[in-house]
């Protein structure tokens, strides 16, 4: 049963591996620094891998990529699993430069799962990042704190100075 267990270990992180790998090149097109993903099966460690086989420290990357290696980790565990997941996901371009945005948004979003829920503050998702996403939104909610009453309502739409804007 050992045996067993470490040649399916083996087999399920050979998986996630290549679908971690998969999903960061297509976030990052760092395919010219990194070309793999590499997971230890005792320790789960994960490990960048150049072209030349040699491990890339992940302080080489920019605060960006490490964000999209995140994603990408999640990402590729959906991709792994086999099973459509909905994704919820809280201010994830904070970090982004506009090129790693446009990735994101064109990339992820519109293929991260069949149901996404973004929760963005008012500057995340505009002008070319929201129109990337035109067709591929169901439903958009602005959660407006209002401060005299010291609560929250849920209002239809987007930030209402957003939802024609065109920067």
């Amino acid at each position: 049963l050992r045996v067993f267990r470490t040649r399916v270990t083996e087999q399920k992180v050979q998986t996630l591996e290549e679908a971690i790998t998969r999903s960061f090149l297509e976030l990052t097109h760092k395919s010219d620094l990194i070309t793999a993903v590499r997971i230890d099966p005792e320790t789960l460690r994960i490990a960048l891998i150049d072209a030349s086989g040699v491990e890339v420290p992940k302080s080489r990357l920019s605060s960006g990529e490490r964000q999209m290696l995140a994603v990408a980790i999640l990402w590729g565990l959906a991709r792994a699993s086999g099973r459509e997941l909905p994704v919820i996901i809280d201010t994830p371009m904070g970090r982004l430069d506009s090129s790693h945005r446009m990735n994101f948004v064109e990339k992820y979003l519109r293929n991260a799962s069949h149901q996404v829920i973004v929760l963005s503050t008012d500057t995340e998702i505009v002008g070319p990042y929201l129109r990337a996403l035109d067709g591929a939104v169901g439903r958009k909610y602005w959660l407006h704190y209002v401060e005299a009453e010291g609560r929250t309502e849920v209002v239809q739409g987007y930030f209402p100075d957003q939802e024609g804007a065109t920067a």
